[in-house]
């Protein structure tokens, strides 16, 4: 089953080079991380169009850069992919990179959501709002993906994107200290 699963996430997952190891599509979204965050503290008045890039990427890198498959496929247990990515030997031992570093891109793919938001819409500004937002999101694009074939509808990714956001808010939370 592992195995099925692996193959699955390696056909439909959003690899841009393809032969990747998915390294390449995480320093893609910490890249793309970083330049919204950066867009964000320093230019403010910008604020809008900043949003606007953003989800012009987030929907470029979960739709746009995907080719339809055959088959609708949904993985429905959660944290499959931190167990195929991550294993157990006395210590923690990576299984599998690739799953590794599509998880940490989903994670770093909606960091600036939980940026963006409350800086955007000063009454999201509050943690038990962003983190059913984002999970909204995540759940929008990832529905849309099962829907059109362009993915795979994954839970773990669900999760990923949900503490994103999650930490997009801390960051945000963080900037605002500084800033008083």
């Amino acid at each position: 089953m592992s195995e099925l699963i692996h193959i699955m996430l390696h056909d439909h997952a959003w690899t841009i080079f393809p032969g990747s190891d998915g390294g390449l599509e995480v320093l893609l979204s910490l890249s793309f991380l970083l330049i919204s965050l950066i867009l964000l503290r320093y230019v403010r008045r910008s604020l809008i169009p900043i949003a606007i890039l953003y989800l012009i990427g987030v929907l470029f890198f979960t739709l746009m850069i995907r080719t339809a498959g055959t088959e609708r496929m949904a993985i429905l247990k959660p944290f499959q992919a931190i167990r195929n990515a991550i294993g157990w030997d006395g210590w923690f031992v990576i299984v599998d990179r690739y799953n590794l570093y599509m998880l940490i891109a989903n994670v770093l793919l909606f960091m600036p959501f939980g940026y963006i938001l409350p800086s955007l819409v000063p009454a999201t500004g509050k943690w038990y709002l962003i983190v059913p937002l984002g999970l909204l999101a995540s759940l929008c694009i990832e529905t849309i993906q099962y829907f059109t074939k362009l993915g795979c509808f994954d839970l773990d990714d669900l999760i990923a994107n949900t503490l994103g956001a999650f930490v997009g808010y801390m960051l945000f939370l963080l900037f605002l200290r500084r800033r008083r």
